[in-house]
C-alpha cells in the first residue's frame, strides 16, 4: 500500500529569505501557523505564493504602541491600529498601559485584553502599569500574563489621566517598583526624563510668553534625558531588574547605555523612527504633528543615533505609535500654545518601510533592520524564537518585500485612523507587498484578509 503524502497549508516559493545572518534563495512551507520546511524542495501544499525576486523577512515586533482604543477610540481603535501595523509589516504589537478614572490598573488591563482579543488583526502582548500607586498590583498583573511593565520618571499633568498610574513619583518609589518587577523576571520599560527640570523650564518659558514649537523643544533639554537615563540605569542595576529605556534620543544617553552594556549590566534601549529620521529643525517646519516627548533633537543627536543603531547600542526600533485627533493637535485652537497640544505621533504604518529605504540607501544593513525591528525585541520580551525569526517551528510571521519598488509615502494611503504621518511626501524605495501572521495573509497590497479578532494574546 502506497504512503499517503500529507498536504500542508501553504508554500512560499522562489523567495530570497532572511535566515539568521544572511539572505538565502529558498522557499518556506507553513502548516497550522508554523514554519515546517525551509529549502528549495518543499512538500505539497494547498496554496502557493510565488515570491520570485522578493525578499522575505521576519514580521516586525513593535514593543511600544499606544493604540489605546476604549475611551480613546476616537483617536484609534485596535482594528485600525492593527491594520496599520499589518500594512507596515508589524506582526506583533506590545500595547502600553492605559489609565481610566475610577478604574484600577487590574480592571483596565482586563478591559484592554478583552478589546484586543475581539479586535486585533495581529498578535499582541499587554504591558502592565508600574507606578507608585500600583506597586502592589505588579505580581497580579504578571500572573495575568503582562509581558512587561512601564514606568514614567516624569509626573503626567492633570490632563493626561491615561498616564496617572505609571508615574514613579520619586527615586524611593522607583527602586520599589524596580524591585517588585525584578521578582517577576519581566522587563521594566522606563520613560526617562527629569521631571523637575522640565516642569521648571515649561513654567519659565510660559511666563515669558514663549509657547511655540521651539519652546517645547527647549523645555525638555538634553540634560533632562541624560540625567534620568543615568539615574534609571544605576537604580535598575541596584534592584537587579531588566531595564529597557524607551524612545531614547540623546547622544550622551547613548554613551551611558553603551558603557553600561560594556560593564555587563542588563539594559536595552529603543529608538523611534522620528528620532532617527527627523531633526528638531525639520520638526519645527512640520509643526504640532511633530511634537513628541522627548522632543526631536538637533542634527548632531540624529547622527549619533544612527551610529548607536549601527553599532548595536540601540537594540530596538519602536514606533511609540500615539495618534491624536485633529482638534488635539490643532495649535490654532489652543491660542497657538504648543504646550497645550498632544505629544505623540503615528508610526505603525511606517517603521519598516522607512528602514527598508535606509537599507537601500546604505544607511544601515538588512541585518540591523531585522535585528532592531524583529529578533532583538522578541528576545528581550521573552517571545523568541516563536516570534522574531524565520526558523523551523517558529510562527510563520512573515513580510514579503519588493526591495526595488519606489513610491511616495502619502497620508491618504495610511490605515491608522488619523491618516497623518510626519513622513508624508517622502520618497521611499522598498515596499511591503504582503504580511502574514501565523501563516495567514493578513495584508496584501492594500487589502486585509482576516477577520478582526484574528490576533492572539502573547505571554512571555
Amino acid at each position: 500500500m502506497s504512503e499517503v503524502k500529507k498536504i500542508i497549508d501553504l508554500n512560499i516559493t522562489n523567495g530570497k529569505v532572511f535566515l539568521k545572518n544572511e539572505v538565502v534563495e529558498a522557499g518556506l512551507s507553513i502548516d497550522k501557523g508554523k514554519i515546517v520546511a525551509i529549502g528549495k524542495t518543499l512538500p505539497i501544499a494547498q496554496e502557493t505564493i510565488n515570491a520570485t525576486n522578493k525578499l522575505i523577512i521576519p514580521g516586525g515586533v513593535d514593543v511600544h504602541t499606544h493604540i489605546l482604543d476604549l475611551i480613546f477610540s476616537y483617536r484609534e481603535t485596535f482594528v485600525t491600529g492593527t491594520q496599520a501595523a499589518a500594512s507596515g509589516g508589524i506582526t506583533t504589537v506590545l500595547e502600553m498601559p492605559l489609565g481610566i478614572e475610577g478604574k484600577s490598573v487590574l480592571d483596565v488591563y482586563e478591559m484592554q485584553l478583552k478589546a484586543m482579543n475581539e479586535k486585533c488583526l495581529v498578535d499582541f502582548g499587554i504591558i502592565g502599569s508600574a507606578g507608585y500607586t500600583s506597586i502592589d498590583s505588579i505580581p497580579e498583573l504578571a500572573s495575568r500574563g503582562a509581558i512587561a511593565f512601564k514606568t514614567f520618571m516624569i509626573n503626567p499633568s492633570e490632563e493626561e489621566a491615561e498616564l496617572k498610574d505609571l508615574a514613579a513619583n520619586d527615586d524611593y518609589h522607583l527602586i520599589k517598583i524596580f524591585s517588585a518587577i525584578a521578582k517577576t523576571g519581566l522587563v521594566s520599560s522606563v520613560h526617562a526624563e527629569n521631571d523637575a527640570i522640565i516642569a521648571h523650564e515649561i513654567n519659565k518659558l510660559s511666563s515669558m510668553g514663549n509657547k511655540d514649537f521651539k519652546s517645547h523643544t527647549e523645555s525638555r533639554p538634553v540634560i533632562s534625558e541624560d540625567e534620568a537615563c543615568m539615574r534609571a540605569i544605576l537604580l535598575a542595576h541596584h534592584a537587579k531588574v531588566k531595564l529597557n529605556l524607551v524612545h531614547m534620543s540623546s547622544k550622551n544617553a547613548f554613551n551611558f547605555i553603551r558603557e553600561a552594556k560594556q560593564r555587563g549590566w542588563d539594559v536595552t534601549c529603543e529608538i523611534t523612527p522620528h528620532h532617527l529620521f527627523l531633526s528638531s529643525e525639520e520638526g519645527e517646519k512640520i509643526g504640532s504633528w511633530a511634537k513628541v516627548d522627548p522632543p526631536l533633537r538637533s542634527r548632531e543627536h540624529v547622527i549619533a543615533a544612527w551610529e548607536a543603531l549601527n553599532d548595536g547600542t540601540i537594540d530596538m526600533i519602536a514606533s511609540d505609535h500615539s495618534p491624536y485627533s485633529d482638534d488635539e493637535k490643532d495649535v490654532s485652537l489652543k491660542d497657538n500654545n504648543f504646550f497645550e497640544c498632544g505629544s505623540g505621533m503615528t508610526g505603525l504604518d511606517t517603521i519598516i518601510p522607512l528602514m527598508l529605504d535606509a537599507v537601500n540607501k546604505q544607511k544601515t544593513t538588512l541585518l540591523r533592520l531585522v535585528e532592531s525591528t524583529s529578533s532583538s525585541p522578541a528576545r528581550r520580551f521573552g517571545i523568541y524564537p516563536r516570534k522574531g525569526a524565520i526558523a523551523l517551528g517558529a510562527d510563520a510571521d512573515l513580510v514579503i518585500v519588493d526591495m526595488h519598488k519606489e513610491y511616495t509615502l502619502k497620508n491618504e494611503d495610511l490605515f491608522t485612523k488619523p491618516k497623518i504621518s510626519v513622513f508624508d511626501g517622502m520618497k521611499l524605495k522598498g515596499a511591503i507587498e504582503k504580511t502574514l501572521v501565523r501563516g495567514k495573509v493578513v495584508y496584501d497590497g492594500g487589502d486585509f484578509h482576516v477577520e478582526q479578532g484574528y490576533g492572539k494574546f502573547l505571554t512571555p
